[in-house]
């Protein structure tokens, strides 16, 4: 399935941004005491608000949502207010089949923070946000505590993007796309995503 790039010159004026949790939590019906268990499939939601877009910002909007067509469609969203990190090295994967809510990577510039808490980061097209600072050790290697957990194990070596992070988003209904037009070709426009899970 192709994935869509969003606009550049596009940007919310309002936006809400949250962790829907898969966590589920089950009652005893004889004691009603409770237990919690978290699994894997937590998503990023998104609401974003658009004011008084120009009919050019306005056309280039309308088309990526007649793109995507609904729900089946898809296309990458960063955060539009915490951008990425530069200058801090080439992270990749440092070790095959990891799960969890760790993950060991090399390639950063040696004995620095490299993420703070509450940044974001790309691995395997999975949008995660480190829960915690990291600093590189002597080495470049770095453990970042991250969240949501993993659903998917990456390859060895493979990229972490932490300069312009982003996820892979679909519409979380059939019916957005609601353009109201005023006088003078302005629009407002609010739409709802969230990531997409592979």
């Amino acid at each position: 399935m192709m994935v869509l790039e969003w606009p550049v010159s596009v940007a919310p004026a309002n936006m809400s941004w949250q962790l829907i949790s898969n966590s589920k939590t089950f009652t005893s019906s004889f004691t009603g005491s409770t237990q919690t268990v978290r699994f894997p499939g937590s998503r990023w939601r998104c609401t974003l608000t658009f004011n008084n877009l120009t009919e050019l910002l306005s056309r280039e909007l309308e088309a990526l949502i007649a793109s995507l067509d609904g729900e089946s469609g898809r296309v990458k969203i960063s955060h539009w207010v915490r951008t990425g990190l530069t200058g801090r090295g080439d992270p990749v994967v440092a070790a095959p089949n990891q799960t969890g809510r760790t993950l060991q990577t090399k390639g950063w510039v040696p004995n620095t923070v490299v993420l703070r808490k509450g940044d974001y980061l790309t691995v395997g097209n999975e949008l995660k946000m480190s829960t915690e600072n990291v600093i590189s050790d002597q080495e470049g290697n770095a453990l970042v505590s991250i969240s949501p957990m993993l659903r998917i194990s990456p390859a060895l070596n493979e990229k972490i993007e932490t300069i312009k992070p982003f996820g892979i988003f679909k519409l979380t209904s059939n019916d957005q796309g609601s353009f109201q037009y005023r006088p003078g070709n302005f629009s407002n426009v609010t739409i709802t995503l969230e990531e997409a899970l592979a």
